[in-house]
């Protein structure tokens, strides 16, 4: 008991503040913190005020009209406002609250009242908070059915909601709650299990999907209708197996679900497997194996794809490593061959669904990237030229894809206009680096291009370019080049690198890629004059 008594010292605190605030010296003498509230709050309130405090310390802070509406079920109106008048709650503008928060800890009351407080709010607001504060103020009512429905329906994956799903976990892994919620049991796990992978938690997800695997395996050894989610938890199982870099086991599960969709006739499925299994192998070196896969996902894709056009985009991708994985085997003339008959479907359906059209300009991208490297320019410039004609509409790792070809297939006869393409390619790539983490291709050689192909202001800026990212992200100690036309551009990274800063209006992607870069060394530059006065 002295133990306990101690440990609440947010009950203690309490009632010193209300022997203090209403000379109840005689409250002061009780050793034992509940009992010493309880009868203080006795004396100043009545009788309720006690169950009333323990039922509220839950919610520890919420809005007034709505614990007064929920808790009149089982409380007088005024015991809200009497609690608040003496200094046992506080309330400021619409939000009533708990004045000391370990209270939140230390008093315990009827959880019922505060599921039912979470729901009434979160009907009000339907934010992520209410959600699991009802969720698990439910669990704790014993409301299971409520908290299970309610938890499946979500689809918003955070790091609370995951706590929320292994406490209902915690609730239900029993024998009698296996029985009696069926298959939602395993469908919760399944959920847990998402969730988990979805926000970083690898030997968490891996521990539930194993769980949710074994339960299949069992349904379906019952009923074989189970078959085809066995294999879809397979293959999200290989995913994780895949993103925490144990291979083989990815391996394995992505061909256990394969074989067992196939067997199913689940082909759109099936294709989704095979992409993400030749993927693999073809990074693991087993490149027989990747190639069986890819081209029976692309066969499966093409299909489905030629009787709905949503499928078209994932077709285009299974094609696109397809080709890499032909340039990488040397079977040179299944390379163009896989990339045209993509074209012809692509280009039949982007002119009615002009969605389509990053994938058509992916696609022939890659087939004139293809052509360079054989020597058949002229076949990859009327490639170019049809990319050209969408240029507006491309994304930016596209559009950069699109600007190194044109460059490649200009260096030979018009070199300054080489140049000009390879400074824009570089300022795209240095962008996708830097919002995006992107790191294909070397952004460093293709400024590096630029200035040795392009004349005047572009040469001299993707000089400065490449200098300034050297040296300060880098760390290269390298010395900016001198006797070099530049622009504005130029002008505010130099600037930056002496620590200056200029106003500068960004109209271009050119101009964005200056302007990061400037952003970014100029409080580095700033900090090395700073040390350099310093000493």
């Amino acid at each position: 008991m002295a133990n306990e008594c101690l440990l609440k010292a947010g009950i203690r605190n309490l009632v010193n503040e209300l022997v203090i605030r209403h000379g109840i010296e005689e409250v002061a003498e009780i050793k034992d913190p509940d009992e010493a509230l309880r009868i203080a709050l006795e004396k100043l309130v009545g009788k309720e005020a006690y169950d009333f405090l323990c039922d509220f310390a839950p919610i520890a802070e919420g809005d007034y009209e709505t614990v007064k509406e929920v808790f009149s079920k089982k409380y007088s109106d005024e015991i809200i406002d009497k609690l608040i008048e003496i200094g046992a709650l506080e309330k400021k503008g619409d939000r009533v609250r708990l004045p000391i928060r370990k209270l939140k800890m230390e008093l315990k009351g009827d959880m019922n009242l505060v599921a039912d407080y979470w729901k009434k709010m979160m009907e009000k607001e339907g934010g992520p908070k209410e959600i699991c504060e009802f969720l698990s103020a439910a669990i704790d009512a014993g409301r299971i059915d409520e908290a299970v429905d309610l938890f499946l329906k979500q689809n918003q994956p955070s790091d609370k909601m995951v706590e929320v799903g292994e406490k209902l976990f915690d609730a239900i892994d029993r024998d009698d709650f296996k029985e009696k919620l069926g298959n939602k049991w395993v469908e919760v796990v399944r959920q847990i299990a998402n969730m988990c992978f979805d926000t970083g938690r690898k030997s968490e997800a891996e521990k539930y999907y194993s769980i949710v695997i074994n339960e299949y395996v069992k349904l379906a050894e019952k009923d074989e209708k189970y078959m085809g989610e066995l294999a879809k938890i397979l293959y999200n199982m290989a995913n994780l197996y895949h993103f925490m870099r144990r291979y083989d086991e990815a391996e394995k599960n992505y061909d256990w679900s394969a074989e067992i969709m196939e067997d199913l006739g689940m082909e759109e499925e099936l294709s989704v497997v095979l992409d993400s299994l030749g993927l693999l192998c073809m990074n693991l070196g087993k490149l027989e194996k990747a190639k069986k896969c890819l081209e029976k996902s692309a066969k499966i894709r093409r299909e489905l794809a030629r009787k709905d056009s949503k499928i078209v985009p994932e077709y285009a991708k299974t094609v696109n490593n397809l080709g890499v994985l032909y340039r990488r085997m040397n079977e040179i003339e299944k390379v163009e061959e896989c990339y045209k008959d993509a074209l012809d479907l692509l280009r039949d359906l982007a002119g009615t669904s002009p969605e389509l059209i990053p994938e058509l300009a992916t696609v022939l991208n890659n087939l004139a990237s293809y052509y360079i490297e054989e020597g058949r320019c002229e076949d990859a410039e009327k490639l170019v030229a049809e990319v050209m004609i969408y240029e507006s509409f491309l994304p930016p790792d596209v559009r950069m894809r699109y600007y190194i070809n044109l460059a490649k297939i200009l260096e030979n006869r018009d070199r300054k206009t080489a140049g000009e393409y390879y400074f824009k390619a570089a300022c795209l790539a240095f962008n996708l680096f830097k919002n995006y983490g992107y790191n294909a291709p070397n952004f460093i050689h293709l400024f590096e291009k630029a200035e040795k192909l392009a004349e005047g202001e572009i040469s001299g800026d993707a000089a400065i370019m490449k200098n300034a990212i050297m040296k300060f992200y880098y760390n290269v100690d390298t010395v900016p080049p001198s006797g070099v036309k530049y622009s504005k551009r130029g002008e505010l990274i130099l600037k930056a690198a002496k620590g200056e800063a200029m106003k500068f209006t960004v109209q271009s992607e050119e101009d964005a890629t200056a302007h990061i870069i400037a952003r970014d060394i100029l409080p580095k530059a700033r900090a090395k004059m700073r040390k350099y006065m310093e000493n």
